[in-house]
């Protein structure tokens, strides 16, 4: 009976070392997927966090180059607000339709008759701040000869700020100096949107070229 078992055993066996040997393979291969995704999933961390780095250093240059373009902006405002100062008369004239400049307030007399307005109250400390804000309170006489002022904004690319800024400080100027004084902008880079709104608002406008080409 046991030699007539023999040949049943031994496939019985070798089905089992199949088995075992498929098992072994499969666990074997599970380990190597296994290993494969954990150097996948180390080596996109690594992809993520160079990434991440990059992205880092890509806004820090954003910012950098923000701050840069802000402080160009303010030496270029600064700049042309010199030019608008050597060349007041020319700017004065081409605001006025030919007009003479007289003075331009300097900034001790400007202070005295805010400082004088605010206290009898013409006008407000509010308002008194955004008077002495003005660039340029200049004075003179129209082509016309007949006196005039403007309220002169500077800017090197002139904007909707500063028809806005113009608009809300020469008012505040007649108010406070008991006579009319008028709204006007001079930039360097002017376009045909702010000849636009200007003129719907009634601000008046000149260029103003600095010829420094390292400010261009």
């Amino acid at each position: 009976m046991t030699v007539a078992q023999q040949p049943e055993e031994d496939r019985l066996d070798r089905v089992e070392r199949i088995l075992a040997e498929m098992a072994t393979a499969q666990a074997e291969a599970n380990a190597a997927q296994a290993e494969a995704n954990a150097a996948h999933q180390a080596q996109m961390a690594k992809l993520e966090a160079i990434v991440a780095k990059i992205g880092e250093r890509v806004d820090q240059l954003a910012e950098q180059q923000h701050r840069v373009n802000q402080d160009m902006s303010v030496i270029k405002g600064w700049q042309t607000e010199l030019t608008v100062e050597r060349k007041a008369g020319d700017v004065f004239a081409r605001l006025s339709s030919n007009g003479d400049l007289f003075r331009i307030y300097p900034r001790p007399d400007l202070k005295h008759y805010i400082g004088y307005g605010t206290r009898a109250g013409f006008v407000s400390r509010a308002e008194a701040e955004k008077i002495e804000a003005v660039d340029f309170l200049m004075e003179g006489s129209d082509g016309d000869g007949s006196p005039i002022m403007f309220a002169v904004e500077v800017s090197y690319t002139a904007g909707d700020k500063d028809i806005e800024r113009a608009a809300e400080r020469a008012p505040l100027a007649t108010k406070l100096l008991g006579r009319q004084v008028l709204p006007a902008v001079a930039a360097e880079v002017i376009t045909l949107d702010f000849e636009e709104k200007a003129q719907r608002c009634g601000i008046r406008w000149t260029y103003v070229p600095n010829g420094n080409s390292l400010m261009q």
